[in-house]
């Protein structure tokens, strides 16, 4: 004789576990976020007369990060230049000597980190204006953006889950088995 309701709940309990553990385990996801960095420009040295003008096609909502390092021409000192960036639209504006919104805009003194998030798909132009100096400018400069994706993937954690049910199973198995009922005789 076994424990029948015992030894039903530990049969289901393997069950299941088996199940978790082959059939049902990958169909239980869980969403992860992923962030990838892209160079843009992983390090370019130019000299800058008037100005530069870098176009690079880029994804909108993008954190695009990087650095501005001008130096003077002749002396190799630290070296101050305007650093813009502008969407398509703008930049034409800026071009023409129309009113212009820049995406980023900053005096760089010296070695500088930029930061800024992109709003729409585009061209993108990174601008170096060297108009306000008497002295022609060596920029070294380095871009880079990072992009977050989602995804759905099995939740690690399941299997875990599976081998639980399990074991907790085969132990409750064991007990429904080897613990004899009881048998009154009234």
């Amino acid at each position: 004789m076994v424990l029948l309701k015992t030894t039903l709940i530990a049969s289901l309990m393997l069950v299941l576990g088996i199940l978790l553990l082959t059939v049902i385990g990958p169909y239980i996801t869980m969403e992860v976020q992923v962030v990838q960095s892209h160079d843009i420009e992983p390090h370019a040295e130019f000299l800058v007369g008037d100005y530069v003008d870098r176009p690079y096609s880029l994804p909108g909502g993008v954190s695009v990060f990087g650095t501005v390092d001008p130096v003077q021409a002749p002396t190799n000192q630290s070296g101050e230049i305007q650093f813009l960036v502008f969407d398509a639209v703008n930049y034409q504006q800026w071009a023409a000597g129309q009113n212009s919104n820049s995406v980023y805009s900053a005096d760089q003194q010296g070695r500088s980190n930029f930061t800024f998030t992109t709003a729409n798909n585009g061209l993108y132009h990174f601008v170096f204006d060297n108009r306000n100096s008497l002295y022609k400018k060596y920029v070294t400069f380095t871009a880079s953006y990072s992009e977050t994706s989602t995804s759905r993937q099995p939740d690690p954690r399941t299997p875990y889950v599976g081998w639980a049910i399990l074991a907790i199973g085969l132990l409750v198995l064991a007990y429904g088995i080897g613990k004899k009922p009881r048998i009154s005789w009234a």
